[in-house]
């Protein structure tokens, strides 16, 4: 188990989170500390682990949700920490909460 560090910006405020970065299926992936998602790494995909009802001897296996977490390049350059944002043009599940949208509250009248 590795500590990486992670930046997010919410609303001005800038947060830092210390992940562990731990193998599931080959990959590595950091675990949400509130839920305990699964995302990888290298492609921002949640991970699950399925198994089939119908075969109770089946072994459990990792499968993918989609793309829940939009990824960044980070690169270390004589102690400098430079972050290259992602110019994807899909939306995911992050970008949602990134906005601070989530926080509105619409009224039914």
């Amino acid at each position: 188990m590795t500590e990486k560090w992670s930046f997010s910006t919410i609303e001005e405020n800038i947060m830092l989170w210390i992940f562990a970065v731990i193998d599931f299926d080959g990959r590595p992936c950091i675990v949400c500390p509130w839920h305990k998602y699964k995302i990888t790494l290298a492609t921002g995909e949640g991970l699950y682990q399925s198994k089939n009802p119908k075969d109770p001897s089946a072994k459990p296996k990792w499968c993918s949700k989609g793309i829940k977490q939009r990824i960044h390049r980070v690169t270390v350059d004589n102690g400098n920490i430079y972050v290259t944002l992602s110019k994807e043009p899909f939306k995911c599940d992050s970008d949602f909460y990134a906005t601070g949208d989530f926080k509105v509250i619409r009224s039914s009248s």
